[in-house]
């Protein structure tokens, strides 16, 4: 009865041991998992904000170009056009 017994808790010691196995592999599935989206979206955000950051020196980069360029005797039908157009 003792032998029965002690085999009995050994199953579900062994039992109990692999149920939290699995409990803790699929936790840390989850974690991962919510890393990796977390990541994802940090890259997201990074392209966003180099994108945003390009476009302004794009932009500055233009106007800079543009100032010493322009030549407003040299461009007036330029000027007057998109002075029409605005």
């Amino acid at each position: 009865e003792g032998q029965k017994r002690i085999g009995e808790a050994e199953k579900r010691a062994a039992s109990i041991i692999d149920e939290a196995k699995k409990i803790a592999s699929d936790e840390a599935a989850r974690i991962i998992a919510a890393a990796r989206d977390d990541a994802q979206q940090q890259v997201t955000r990074a392209r966003e904000e180099l994108r945003g950051q390009v476009a302004t020196l794009a932009v500055k980069g233009a106007e800079q170009i543009l100032k010493r360029e322009v030549n407003a005797a040299a461009h007036a039908d330029l000027l007057t056009q998109l002075q029409t157009e605005l």
